[in-house]
């Protein structure tokens, strides 16, 4: 792929030599920025543009601009509706505009293309920060520019893109050297697949630290299995501290899984009434009920009274919305615990009505959208892969009942997803909240189905699907050990970020664990392929995640003023390396429960228990 280099400043020199820019300063000055710029003289607009867990495809989908929660409106949903966004970093759907966003916004400081025509790829590593301020990236149609520190003309706040101005630069004095690492790589690439193989093996090479120590102990399970019978048992059922039923997505029917394993007769007791709640409460369309508050049944469209204290956040027409991943998710962790204790034939009879809905949906619609009518199962809402996981669910159908349907939409579900994220180079719409964008929990969804269908039917490409997924999932995945400023929580804490994962490119936060599995699929897939890269990226996600949980004897402390402690066993899901939630909220996090507690206890019972998770 062809570009050209130009380094400059108004403030000194720079230069570009031996994988290094160097800037030298030609006299004291207290807001110096130096460039690195990059231009493509033979760009083709249809090029892949990837910056790792914050531009994909340049972002290039149709915006809805909207307040938090966004959803869809009557007249932008259907079956076959355009796959929208909220105000981020993009390029538009015609190539042209442009993204600014820091390094903090990115799992590591990247920009990849793959030129589709000409069967190219592109790489462009640099460092996170220059005197303790994140760099800067703007990427328009044929140029990218790297600002050493960030200088962006519109910054992101919560869904939105603000012309504020805060971004300053460096002081400097007069003959002052200051270098940064630059590296670029260049290669033949045939598709998609292969870009993302490219990168995977690329990922660490300027950005690469140390992972966490191990701190899985005893003690740690006793916290969390404290925390979640103290704080997260509602009475009828596991949940967070809110005590509202969620299910899938966010834990509900899934953290009890661990508990029913690994934990006390209490916890199993408990774990049981779980399974007992979520099969009673499922819908005539089949789908289970996806949102339950103080006995009320809820949508999920944001437009039912008592879910939103703003009205003008409420979308009327959008009711009865039930997002398709939370009984995806359900029907995946139901089918986990009937392994660990024998299923009631209520329990089963719940699993078949929820298996039946999801071969119903595909084969009316060809695709399991991302929002269906929970009474019905009318979908309403398309074009995204919230439910990539339901081929999993689904091959676990077929293995507990035997009926071949399950199986065979399985695999044809399956082949969809992976089609499409290969068509477009990305998975969208996991969370219920980010309406179609880019995301890491579709992308982990999609993993985690290629490997359990690789397990039950034993053909190679599903592991090759596998390995594709695991590369992109890898781009979500921080690499290096954030700076965080010395007064945050976080780096007084002295945090180590190798490992978070990013949730979405609309919530700029990284996140202790994946929302909300363990990732075992990828410890598996190290083992059915020898890869011992696949190894490395499991222990780096799951040895991250203790770090982050709140204890007497180390507590974390909100941002709120008066600051507030986490309870103990709290794990808060924000990782902030980025300024979207504002400045001062960098490496900070508020009082609340959130899911990457049910990942901790997953990754605790599902990965810590097998010698190769064990330090070396």
């Amino acid at each position: 792929m062809k570009y050209s280099i130009k380094t400059g400043s108004e403030y000194g020199i720079c230069e570009l030599k031996n994988d290094k820019i160097t800037f030298t300063a030609k006299e004291n000055c207290d807001n110096a920025f130096f460039t690195l710029d990059i231009t493509f003289p033979e760009w083709k607009n249809d090029s892949f543009i990837m910056m790792p867990s914050c531009a994909y495809n340049g972002n290039r989908l149709k915006k809805s601009y909207c307040k938090y929660p966004p959803m869809y409106k009557p007249e932008e949903a259907g079956v076959n509706c355009e796959p929208l966004m909220t105000d981020v970093p993009a390029l538009n759907p015609d190539g042209s505009g442009k993204i600014e966003v820091t390094s903090g916004d990115m799992a590591t400081p990247c920009v990849g293309i793959f030129d589709r025509e000409d069967k190219k790829s592109f790489f462009i590593f640099t460092r996170q920060e220059v005197k303790d301020k994140n760099i800067g990236f703007t990427v328009e149609s044929g140029k990218i520019q790297i600002s050493y520190p960030a200088n962006r003309e519109y910054e992101y706040r919560m869904c939105r893109l603000e012309k504020l101005g805060t971004d300053s630069g460096i002081s400097v004095e007069s003959g002052e050297e200051i270098s940064s690492d630059v590296k670029i790589f260049t290669d033949d690439c045939q598709s998609i697949a292969e870009f993302y193989k490219q990168y995977f093996a690329l990922r660490k090479s300027v950005m690469s630290d140390k992972r966490a120590e191990f701190i899985y102990t005893k003690e740690l399970w006793d916290i969390m299995e404290t925390h979640f019978n103290e704080e997260n048992w509602s009475g009828e059922y596991y949940s967070e501290v809110t005590k509202s039923w969620q299910c899938g997505w966010v834990g509900g029917g899934m953290s009890n899984y661990p508990l029913l394993k690994y934990g006390t007769e209490l916890s199993k007791e408990r774990a049981i009434s779980t399974i007992e709640f979520m099969t009673k409460h499922q819908a005539p369309s089949g789908f289970f009920y996806g949102k339950i508050k103080d006995g009320e049944i809820l949508d999920d469209s944001f437009g039912v009274p008592g879910t939103s204290a703003d009205e003008s956040l409420k979308v009327q027409g959008m009711e009865g919305l039930h997002m398709t991943r939370k009984s995806a998710d359900g029907l995946y962790f139901l089918f986990k615990n009937f392994t660990a204790t024998a299923p009631k034939e209520e329990w089963a009879n719940s699993a078949k009505k929820c298996a039946d809905a999801f071969c119903t949906l595909f084969e009316k619609y060809g695709t399991f959208g991302q929002f269906v009518n929970n009474e019905t199962g009318e979908m309403m809402v398309g074009c995204s892969l919230s439910a990539s996981i339901a081929p999993a669910a689904l091959s676990k159908a077929w293995e507990f009942f035997g009926e071949e349907k399950y199986l065979d939409v399985a695999k044809r579900s399956l082949e969809y997803c992976y089609s499409k994220f290969i068509e477009t180079g990305f998975t969208n719409g996991g969370p219920g909240e980010i309406l179609s964008a880019p995301d890491s929990e579709s992308a982990f969804g999609l993993l985690e189905s290629c490997v359990v269908m690789y397990e039950v039917t034993k053909d190679k490409k599903w592991l090759s699907y596998a390995e594709t997924a695991a590369h992109y999932c890898s781009s979500w995945v921080m690499t290096y050990t954030y700076k965080f400023p010395k007064t945050s929580e976080f780096g007084k804490l002295n945090i180590n970020t190798v490992g978070s994962i990013f949730a979405n490119v609309q919530n700029k936060h990284s996140a202790p664990g994946i929302c909300t599995l363990s990732g075992d699929s990828i410890l598996k897939l190290y083992r059915y392929t020898g890869n011992i890269e696949y190894l490395e990226l499991i222990k780096d996600i799951a040895y991250f995640i203790p770090q982050c949980v709140s204890t007497e004897k180390r507590p974390i402390w909100s941002w709120h003023n008066p600051p507030k402690k986490l309870l103990e066993g709290c794990i808060c899901e924000r990782v902030n390396t980025s300024d979207w939630e504002n400045y001062d909220h960098i490496g900070g996090v508020f009082a609340l429960s959130c899911w990457c507690e049910t990942s901790l206890i997953l990754s605790y019972v599902e990965l810590m228990t097998e010698k190769e998770m064990l330090p070396e």
